[in-house]
């Protein structure tokens, strides 16, 4: 009996060491994402008062405008020749503790039209070389929140992303490729502040 007893102890150890080793490797797998292939661009220093207006009224910034600054980017996403724009805000409003509020514009009769609002951004957001139904992957890391740090592969559905990081795959490749936007060194008197909140 007591040797039973013996091998059940040694073999429930083992289950348990080898379970420890499982979850040891993949959490250094996903913390060791080979990123060194990416290519990093800051975002753009020129204001844009029709962007404002697009961002002001679709994120209902109205007295929060002054405490909302946003960072952006011109990348084309769908291999049309035309640039799409992504959108990054920071501030008490459109920030918590797993990142911030972000959003990408196409133009549509002159006008910013949103494809796709997102929550819990953390810069830089990763544009890969792959496409999903004739759109960019996109890639952001997740963390904060009480989510474990990983980076989730966000692909386009069709008629948008996923508009939350953090319910999406973790990507499985173990390198990434593509174009790092918005490497800015973030602050709360960095960005672009928001002027426009009207054509007017």
């Amino acid at each position: 009996m007591a040797k039973s007893l013996r091998i059940w102890k040694i073999f429930i150890l083992s289950i348990v060491f080898i379970l420890f080793l499982v979850g040891t490797h993949l959490k250094i797998k996903a913390n060791k994402m080979d990123i060194k292939d990416v290519e990093y661009v800051k975002s753009e220093k020129e204001k844009n008062c029709e962007l404002e207006v697009a961002i002001y009224n679709d994120f209902e910034l109205e007295g929060y405008e002054n405490s909302t600054r946003y960072y952006y980017n011109r990348i084309d996403l769908n291999g049309d020749d035309k640039l799409e724009t992504f959108v990054y805000l920071t501030g008490p409003f459109v920030c918590g503790t797993g990142g911030c509020s972000g959003a990408i514009y196409e133009m549509d009769d002159g006008e910013y039209k949103m494809v796709t609002r997102f929550s819990l951004v953390r810069t830089p957001i990763i544009i890969m070389n792959s496409f999903t139904n004739e759109w960019r992957d996109i890639v952001m890391y997740v963390s904060g929140g009480g989510v474990e740090g990983e980076y989730r592969l966000l692909r386009f559905s069709g008629s948008g992303y996923p508009s939350n990081p953090s319910i999406v795959e973790a990507i499985e490749e173990d390198s990434i490729f593509g174009t790092g936007i918005i490497s800015d060194t973030i602050s709360s008197t960095s960005g672009l502040d928001i002027t426009c909140t009207s054509k007017e």
